[in-house]
C-alpha cells in the first residue's frame, strides 16, 4: 500500500465514514473500499490547472531567485557582534548599530545584532543578494531588514545554518501616509527568499514579511510568528517550494493588489504549509492557484479565500478548523485530497452569509448573489463536514469527475448542497448527508443519475444507508457521523429504470425504481416530492455567531512580546 492511499484510508477512517463503489457489473459485497488513482482525479490538460492562461504568463523564476553558491565569488562579509558591526568589502556604510547597502552585490551576514538594521537601497536597478549564514538581526524600533530599493533583493538561507529575525512592539520611524514600514522583514521592491536554511521571523510590531512589489519563495525552512498577517506580498505571492509555518493574528499568506485586476494573486507551486491563522490562512485579493503540496490551516476565518477566483489542480488540503473552508466567486477543483472541517459553508461560491470576516473587519470581502459564480469539480477527493451549508454556491455547480462527500448541517436552516442555478452532474461519485428542511439535490439537466433520500424523522449518527442492486452488489454504504434527515447519492452505476433495495440495517429493506435522473424516495421507497420536505424536530437555520479569537496557538510556538490583546494590531495598514 503506498503512502498516498494509507494517507485518504486513515482520514476516510477518522470519520468513519465508509463508502462502497460498484467498479462494474461485476462488483460483489467484498468490495468494501475503492479509492480512485491519482492519474483518474488529475486535471485533463496540458498545464497543471485548467486555466485560461499558462503559469508561465503569470510568473516566472530567473537564475537569481535560486542563488546559494557565494562561494564561488568574493562577497562582501556583514559581521554583527552585539552592538558592533563590521563590514569587509564595498557597497555598503556603517552607522550607529545600522549598515545601508548602496551597490549591488553579494552580502554574507553572520552574528548576533542587538538592536539594528540591514538596510537595502540600492538605486541602478540591481540585485542585492543577502546570504544569512546563522544571522541573528534583532531592532526595537523599525524593521531588521528594510529594503527601500532595488530591483530585486533575494534573501539566500546558508544550508544548515538557522537565521532569525525579530522587531519590536512599536516602530519610530513610521509614514503616517504609507504605514511603512510595518513588517520585521519589510521590502518596497521584489524580494525573493530562497536556500536550504532556516529563518525564524518574530513579527511583534505588525507583519512577519512583507514586499509590496512581488514576493517570491524558492525554497527555505520559514517560520513566521505575527501580530497581524504572516507573508504578504502586494502584486503577488508565489511558493516554488519550501517548508512554511505561520502562526498569526491576521491572515497567514496574503496578497493585497486591489487596484490593478492582473495583478494580487497568489501561486503556491508545491510546498509543505502548516498555518494558524485569526484571519483567513490564505487570502488572494484577486485569484489563487493551487498547483500541488501539503497544506494543514487552522483559520478563526476562512481556511482559503480568493475575491475572484480559486483553482486547486492537486496537493493535499488539510483544514482542520474554519468559519468557511474554501471560499471564493469561482472555484475549480480538478484534483487532489482535501479535507475540510467548518463552522459555516464548507465550500462557499460568491459568499452566501458572507459575515465570515471577524466582527466585519474593513477588508472584509462583501459577495452577492450572482448567476455567473460557479463550483467545478473536475477531479479530487473531497471530504467536507460543516456546520452550514456543505457546497454552497450562489450561482450553480458543475461536477464531472472526482469523489465528494459532504456530512453537512443538522439546522434545518441549511443545506449539504445549496445552489440557485443549476448542480449539473456528469461523472464522479457524489455522497451527502444533511438536514431536510433545504435539501436539493442534483438537477434534472445531469446526465448522471442520483437518488435523494428523505426520512421522515431525523436519523442518528451512525446510521447506515445501504444500496444493493438487483443482483445484491452493493452500490453504496455510507454511515454518517452525524444526525442526518436527507441523503444524496449520485453514481455512475445508477441506472434508469432500475430496481434497488434501500437497507437501513442486514434485515429491513425498501425497494425502489430509479424513474428519473433526479429520482427523490422516502425511507419506504415511495416517490417523494423534491426540495424541503418533512421538517425535522432539531433545526432553527442560525449560524454560528463569529467571535473574535485570540492569538492562535500553535504547539511548540509563543506568540510574540505585546500580543496578548485579543484585538489585531492596527499600527499598520494592509499595503
Amino acid at each position: 500500500m503506498n503512502i498516498k492511499y494509507k494517507k485518504i484510508l486513515s482520514v476516510m477512517l477518522c470519520f468513519t465514514l465508509i463508502f462502497t463503489l460498484s467498479a462494474c457489473s461485476q462488483n460483489t459485497d467484498s468490495q468494501k473500499f475503492v479509492v480512485p488513482t491519482e492519474n483518474s482525479n488529475s486535471a485533463e490538460s496540458e498545464s497543471p490547472l485548467n486555466m485560461s492562461i499558462k503559469l508561465s504568463d503569470l510568473i516566472t523564476y530567473d537564475e537569481d531567485d535560486y542563488y546559494t553558491n557565494y562561494q564561488d565569488e568574493n562577497p562582501n562579509y556583514i559581521k554583527l557582534n552585539g552592538t558592533e558591526i563590521s563590514f569587509e568589502g564595498n557597497g555598503a556604510i556603517v552607522d550607529n548599530g545600522t549598515i545601508t547597502i548602496n551597490q549591488a552585490g553579494t552580502y554574507v551576514v553572520s552574528g548576533k545584532l542587538d538592536d539594528g538594521q540591514i538596510i537595502v537601497n540600492e538605486s541602478n536597478d540591481g540585485v542585492v543578494k543577502l546570504i544569512l549564514n546563522n544571522a541573528d538581526i534583532n531592532c526595537s524600533y523599525s524593521s531588521p531588514i528594510y529594503v527601500i530599493n532595488s530591483n530585486k533583493t533575494v534573501i539566500s538561507l546558508v544550508e544548515g545554518t538557522e537565521n532569525t529575525v525579530t522587531d519590536g512592539i512599536t516602530y519610530t520611524n513610521v509614514d503616517e501616509t504609507t504605514s511603512e514600514p510595518n513588517s520585521a522583514i519589510f521590502s518596497k521592491s521584489n524580494l525573493t527568499i530562497t536556500g536550504s536554511g532556516t529563518l525564524n521571523v518574530n513579527g511583534n510590531y505588525n507583519n512577519g514579511i512583507t514586499s509590496k512589489d512581488d514576493l517570491k519563495i524558492t525554497d527555505g525552512n520559514i517560520n513566521i510568528i505575527s501580530t497581524d498577517d504572516g507573508l504578504m506580498g502586494r502584486d503577488m505571492v508565489a511558493v516554488k517550494s519550501g517548508n512554511i509555518k505561520i502562526n498569526s493574528i491576521g491572515h497567514g499568506i496574503k496578497s493585497t493588489n486591489d487596484e490593478d485586476t492582473t495583478k494580487g494573486y497568489i501561486v503556491l507551486e508545491n510546498g509543505i504549509y502548516n498555518i494558524t491563522s485569526g484571519a483567513d490562512s490564505i487570502h488572494a485579493q484577486t485569484s489563487l492557484y493551487i498547483v500541488d503540496g501539503e497544506y494543514t490551516l487552522t483559520s478563526d476565518d476562512d481556511g482559503i479565500h480568493a475575491d475572484t477566483s480559486i483553482e486547486i489542480a492537486s496537493g493535499n488540503i488539510d483544514i482542520t478548523k474554519s468559519y468557511e473552508g474554501i471560499e471564493s466567486s469561482e472555484i475549480t477543483i480538478s484534483g487532489g485530497e482535501i479535507n475540510i472541517i467548518a463552522s459555516d459553508d464548507g465550500i462557499n461560491v460568491a459568499g452566501g452569509n458572507d459575515g465570515s470576516a471577524i466582527n466585519g473587519r474593513p477588508d472584509q470581502s462583501t459577495f452577492s448573489e450572482n448567476d455567473n459564480s460557479k463550483l467545478n469539480i473536475n477531479g479530487g477527493i473531497i471530504l467536507v463536514n460543516a456546520e452550514g451549508d456543505g457546497l454552497d454556491s450562489n450561482g450553480s455547480i458543475y461536477m464531472t469527475k472526482g469523489n465528494v462527500t459532504v456530512l453537512g448541517p443538522i439546522s434545518n436552516g441549511n443545506g449539504a448542497l445549496d445552489y440557485d442555478g443549476e448542480f449539473n452532474i456528469t461523472g464522479g461519485t457524489l455522497i451527502s448527508a444533511g438536514s431536510s428542511g433545504m435539501a436539493q439535490g442534483p438537477s434534472d439537466s445531469s446526465t448522471q443519475n442520483s437518488v435523494v433520500i428523505k426520512y421522515s424523522v431525523i436519523q442518528n449518527a451512525g446510521t447506515p444507508v445501504i444500496i444493493k442492486n438487483a443482483a445484491g452488489n452493493t452500490i453504496f454504504t455510507f454511515a454518517p457521523t452525524k444526525e442526518f434527515q436527507t441523503v444524496v447519492l449520485s453514481s455512475p452505476d445508477l441506472l434508469i429504470n432500475e430496481t434497488y433495495s434501500l437497507y437501513s440495517d442486514d434485515l429491513n429493506s425498501a425497494d425502489f425504481t430509479l424513474t428519473e435522473n433526479s429520482t427523490w424516495i422516502s425511507e419506504t421507497g415511495e416517490a417523494v416530492s423534491k426540495g424541503g420536505g418533512f421538517g425535522g424536530t432539531k433545526g432553527g437555520g442560525m449560524r454560528p455567531d463569529k467571535p473574535q479569537g485570540e492569538f492562535p496557538k500553535v504547539e511548540g510556538q509563543t506568540p510574540p512580546d505585546g500580543t496578548s490583546s485579543s484585538t489585531p494590531s492596527s499600527t499598520g495598514e494592509d499595503i
